[in-house]
């Protein structure tokens, strides 16, 4: 997995769940597992803990939809919209983040110094500013709430009648719904005149996809193996190359808006634009994989 900690087994001692919503509330009781554990270092910031947290934010919100059915939809709403806010405080500190990476790997030798001012120096200095802000929040009376919430959602979430069928009949129709959203999405994607929005929005739904599937596939229960292996890595390529394409052209964007880029920027967003565009070469071929492998899974 290329996007930081691969799903794995949940350890044993666990009971074993007796249903599809019991051995989806397991899943999500493992990511929340990962959710307190990465939020510590997020608020001190420590190398790479705001990313860590954030993925940590998006694999819950990921399984709390498409482990929606199984619960009080409701309440699951109202813990997706909180933890929606929350990643959006994280997202300006780690889209900050991304902005200088960026900036530290189109930056050549021969362009000019106030470049690195600019995208690098000054990005930093804005960077602290939010990541200030951020660890205010985090151990505020909002963030108290959030977490209360969710608490109380995974000792009683408001099982439905859905929540008893058979473990791998209700996880497998999840999914497979969740394959059929990504690749509805994927028609926007691959048309000639796609946006950058159609692409994020098949980006978003394939990052749901596999996210959940990771989740169920860490399940001790689990009997989908390399089908569910496979379907998560064809949903992760999708993700990971849309993700890199998204970066670089908005990276672009934000140095083509900076006031007075002029003539001194424009080879820099000319060469992220370069490198996104390539990223999409690929992007028919995973999306075939993606109907193989959601064939395959079904």
């Amino acid at each position: 997995m290329t996007e930081g900690e691969a799903a794995q087994p949940l350890e044993a001692g666990r009971p074993d769940p007796e249903d599809a919503g019991a051995a989806a509330l397991v899943a999500i009781a493992a990511i929340v597992e990962t959710l307190d554990a990465s939020l510590g270092p997020a608020l001190l910031d420590l190398p790479d803990g705001v990313h860590a947290h954030r993925k940590a934010v998006r694999r819950l919100r990921s399984a709390l939809a498409a482990f929606r059915p199984f619960f009080d939809g409701a309440r699951v709403d109202v813990l997706r919209a909180d933890y929606r806010a929350w990643g959006r405080e994280l997202g300006d500190v780690r889209d900050a983040e991304v902005r200088i990476e960026f900036a530290e790997h189109h930056l050549a030798a021969d362009d000019p110094p106030e470049a690195r001012v600019l995208l690098v120096d000054d990005e930093r200095s804005a960077r602290a500013f939010e990541h200030a802000r951020l660890a205010r929040h985090g151990i505020g009376p909002a963030a108290a709430g959030r977490r209360r919430r969710l608490a109380a959602f995974l000792l009683e979430p408001g099982r439905t009648a859905v929540a008893r069928q058979p473990i791998e009949d209700g996880l497998r129709e999840r999914l497979v719904q969740q394959g059929e959203r990504a690749l509805d999405r994927a028609d926007a994607a691959l048309g000639a005149s796609a946006s950058l929005d159609d692409l994020h929005g098949f980006r978003k739904a394939a990052r749901r996809l596999r996210y959940a599937t990771e989740a169920a596939a860490a399940l001790p229960a689990s009997r989908f193996g390399e089908r569910a292996d496979r379907l998560a890595a064809a949903a992760e390529a999708i993700h990971e190359s849309l993700g890199a394409h998204r970066d670089g052209v908005l990276f672009a964007e934000h140095v083509e808006a900076l006031p007075g880029s002029g003539a001194a920027l424009e080879p820099i967003a000319a060469r992220a634009r370069l490198e996104a565009g390539a990223r999409l070469g690929k992007l028919p071929a995973t999306v075939d994989e993606l109907r193989a492998a959601l064939r395959a899974f079904a």
